[in-house]
């Protein structure tokens, strides 16, 4: 469809069938993306997974998250200074963090607040139950890095929680759209699990548990 739409454009007869032909392109680009994002959010999407330092790929999205800020919102951030290490998807890694990001960042508003971003490890065990996707993954008896994305914003209700990572979910915060379901995906495809926890007017904070790299 893109082809031809750029073969059309050699061949148009006017700027009103030249400006027809660019908004056909805008809208298959989006389908694709649109396409794209699906596929993701399945964990159907081809990844590229290698060993990952999963602090130095999130710090180095840390300087485009602060200038994205409004100046009443802070950022905080506690990584190690190497490590943890999984088995990744770099550029999926990084839109998981800004997708959480950007949620967190909606959810506080105008108000002014702050987000605070934390590494670690943790066994299998420390890992919550409550509000936990997929429902249905089974987690092995491991060590699991965990990426935290705190808010103080205003906070989710149980029953939305039930709800946010279906597509096109949204609450009254604009732009929700597919990023908290692509951000599953991405989970899914690292065999990992994501949990919610969350008090009204108080903040919300979501969990990325993905396993630790091991050589066979």
């Amino acid at each position: 469809m893109t082809g031809f739409l750029s073969l059309a454009l050699y061949d148009r007869k006017g700027e009103e069938v030249f400006d027809l032909i660019q908004k056909a392109q805008q809208s298959v680009s989006k389908a694709v993306e649109m396409s794209q994002l699906m596929l993701t959010y399945l964990g159907q999407k081809i990844s590229n997974r290698k060993p990952l330092d999963l602090s130095e790929t999130c710090g180095c999205c840390l300087p485009a998250i602060k200038q994205s800020m409004m100046k009443n919102i802070s950022v905080e951030s506690y990584f190690y200074p190497t490590g943890p290490i999984v088995n990744a998807d770099e550029k999926q890694i990084k839109q998981l963090l800004i997708n959480l990001v950007t949620n967190a960042k909606e959810s506080i508003g105008t108000d002014g607040g702050s987000i605070k971003l934390n590494i670690k490890e943790v066994s299998v065990s420390e890992i919550p139950t409550e509000h936990r996707y997929p429902i249905d993954e089974q987690l092995q008896d491991q060590m699991y890095s965990s990426l935290e994305v705190i808010d103080s914003g205003h906070g989710i209700s149980d029953n939305d929680i039930e709800k946010l990572f279906d597509p096109f979910f949204s609450t009254k915060f604009p732009g929700r759209g597919l990023g908290l379901p692509v951000v599953l995906g991405i989970v899914k495809a690292h065999q990992g699990v994501i949990t919610v926890e969350s008090n009204l007017m108080k903040g919300s904070a979501f969990r990325v548990f993905i396993p630790l790299f091991s050589n066979p």
